[in-house]
């Protein structure tokens, strides 16, 4: 790589929080690197066609937009068209079939009873009752109980989050499931956003028009840690890597969890009737059953054809070298990135650490957009004052 020159600023990683930063800076008109360790932009959005179904697969799981912001809504309506999806979930436990989320539709499925919207509370409310649980929960086990009960716990979340994190509930912090909201409708709409789609013609072409613009330069199959000796000092850093890994993980990795997907394509039109089913029984080995079709329901030549896309979603351990998905949040993990943060900030004063991998915190899309947002308008203010 020759030595860059000629740019205002670097943006080090093309996910959606690089993409979106690279792009606001565009627009204010400044000169712009994008760099790409993968061999195209989207990070863990990018999806891939499915041949025989016609499906586009979400190479990373499934991503759907949604929000409740009007201003991130508005910006990535400026780069593609959204169909409008809206997110339904289904869950498997001991060979029934229940929608999510915790709703009335759960409930009295669950439980044979056909409550009313206005009975919901109490009926939750007796139903810790019976659960012991002390008036502040000590852990994920307690927490969750204290909001559903323990035969809802027990069915929909105990085996399910014992799979996704690798460990027994009783271990995990309370802190990791600090809500867990009882609709008293029947709404099954997995999302309570009023905005919701997936991009008409897919994330790819979604991240293409959002670089597609004067003064953004992408170069993927470039790591940034491998090339940054060659960007003269000054020039500002947007980096949306791991914190750790930038420091040569110095003090050791900031801890994961990690995903690993089986994909194959089916002889068959419909395979799950739904996007995405759960299985939140402990001797099912995966979490999830990804169908990819069914996130575009406007296309009919697609939804005829004899073939299905699926994927099964198995949560895993996370080591160095694995796509890390889930950060570990506890007091040792804070800690040590507390130390990764203000070590970043004393080495590298003129960059920029954001982003999921960056930030070391699990951001749905909508809200990476909002902070990428946030951080690039942010920079132009300072820059012209």
């Amino acid at each position: 790589m020759t030595p860059v020159f000629g740019y205002d600023a670097v943006v080090a990683g093309a996910g959606i929080w690089g993409c979106t930063v690279a792009r606001v800076l565009a627009d204010a008109g400044l000169a712009v690197l994008v760099l790409e360790r993968r061999s195209a932009p989207g990070g863990n959005c990018r999806c891939e066609k499915d041949e025989a179904s016609g499906a586009e697969v979400h190479v990373y799981g499934s991503h759907i937009f949604h929000t409740s912001d009007s201003k991130t809504w508005s910006f990535v309506n400026r780069f593609t068209a959204f169909n409008g999806y809206q997110h339904k979930v289904l869950a498997r436990h001991a060979g029934k079939t229940y929608f999510l989320p915790l709703g009335l539709a759960l409930l009295n499925s669950f439980y044979g009873l056909e409550l009313k919207p206005g009975e919901v509370a109490d009926f939750i409310a007796g139903e810790v009752a019976k659960s012991g649980i002390p008036g502040t929960p000590r852990n994920f086990e307690e927490q969750a109980v204290s909001f559903v009960g323990r035969p809802v716990y027990e069915a929909f979340i105990k085996n399910y989050t014992a799979k996704q994190w690798g460990c027994d509930p009783k271990e995990l912090d309370a802190s990791i499931i600090r809500r867990l909201p009882v609709r008293a409708s029947y709404d099954v709409n997995y999302f309570a956003d009023l905005l919701q789609g997936i991009p008409r013609w897919g994330y790819n072409a979604l991240f293409a028009e959002m670089l597609h613009r004067t003064g953004i330069t992408l170069r993927c199959g470039t790591d940034y840690l491998a090339e940054r000796k060659h960007i003269p000092s000054g020039v500002p850093v947007f980096y949306s890597g791991p914190v750790d890994e930038l420091l040569g993980f110095r003090f050791g990795p900031l801890p994961w969890r990690t995903l690993r997907f089986e994909r194959e394509t089916l002889p068959v039109a419909d395979f799950q009737g739904t996007s995405v089913v759960n299985y939140t029984d402990a001797d099912v080995p995966y979490t999830r059953i990804h169908e990819f079709k069914h996130f575009h329901p406007e296309d009919a030549e697609t939804m005829r054809r004899p073939f299905t896309a699926v994927c099964r979603e198995y949560p895993a351990a996370w080591k160095p070298g694995d796509e890390p998905y889930y950060p570990v949040s506890n007091p040792q993990s804070d800690a040590l990135l507390a130390r990764y943060r203000e070590e970043a900030a004393r080495e590298f004063p003129g960059m920029t650490v954001g982003g999921r991998l960056g930030e070391y915190k699990y951001y749905d899309m909508d809200k990476s957009v909002a902070r990428a947002l946030e951080t690039a308008e942010t920079f132009l203010k300072k820059r012209n004052a």
